[in-house]
């Protein structure tokens, strides 16, 4: 990645960054998914078209723009609020530009129809963006770090909230330490100026972008020991650890995810010993 970052054209304009938020708020998705449209002149490519929502769909369909180009579809991860309608934009975007606009995916056996993840998205002005495989939330998760420093983040970092673990998709905390690690790194070197996450509001200071991922570890080790010093005096079933961890007030349609979390809590302590 390092030796390709930034390879633009001189007087290329900025890559344009443009959110389209999907009407899906709730407990997971916060206040819904948020689609990102990558526009290079007259070139276009979608991140994370979100559920198939015909609304949605029609709106991206419209932010890309009659004459565009469009280059390609990309999911972050396979989860149906940020894949459902990918299939359906792609089918869209190809029969209204009259050119075959690919879908990409890190697992394409969880993304029907999808093809491996190029390693760069690249138009005619040069680089715009890398694609960075950030497992953790899910096994298949990526980030694209956008000309310009901007990082979209999927669910691997969220807008004012944590990401939860789904071991059942591959999920794991000690990739997911790893990737937020990757991510410090590359703050810390001034390549990440931004992130623009898949739920939640941006963060567009680089200060506040370190600040956001040194808390996020943070939470995470806390919880690590919360866990291990609960294990430690003997809580050993997962609703006791549930209620000691989290409390007894968590509300309930939370509690799924927190248990996804304490689960992948306890894989990560097992690789320890």
């Amino acid at each position: 990645m390092d030796e390709h970052l930034g390879q633009r054209a001189p007087d290329a304009p900025a890559v344009e960054l443009i959110v389209v938020r999907a009407d899906n708020p709730g407990p997971m998705t916060l206040t819904g998914t948020n689609s990102h449209v990558l526009r290079d002149e007259d070139q276009v490519w979608v991140v994370d078209p979100g559920p198939k929502d015909p609304e949605h769909l029609a709106e991206l369909l419209l932010t890309c723009g009659d004459d565009a180009r469009p280059e390609g579809v990309l999911v972050t991860h396979r989860h149906a609020d940020h894949a459902a309608g990918a299939a359906t934009l792609a089918r869209q975007l190809t029969a209204r530009s009259g050119r075959e606009v690919p879908l990409w995916a890190a697992d394409q056996s969880a993304v029907p129809g999808s093809r491996p993840l190029p390693a760069t998205l690249i138009g005619d002005n040069g680089t715009v963006g890398h694609v960075i495989h950030l497992p953790g939330h899910t096994s298949d998760s990526v980030g694209v770090l956008v000309e310009g420093g901007r990082m979209l983040t999927g669910d691997t970092l969220l807008g004012g909230s944590s990401t939860v673990i789904v071991p059942e998709h591959g999920g794991s905390l000690t990739e997911y330490l790893q990737s937020l690690a990757i991510l410090h790194a590359l703050a810390e070197d001034g390549r990440i100026s931004a992130f623009f996450p898949g739920h939640g509001p941006s963060v567009d200071s680089p200060l506040e972008v370190l600040a956001v991922l040194e808390e996020t570890i943070a939470h995470r080790e806390e919880r690590i020991d919360q866990v291990r010093r609960a294990r430690t005096a003997g809580v050993l079933t997962l609703d006791r650890l549930l209620r000691v961890v989290y409390g007894p007030d968590l509300p309930e349609q939370l509690q799924d995810a927190a248990r996804w979390n304490l689960r992948a809590t306890l894989d990560h302590l097992a690789q320890e010993r």
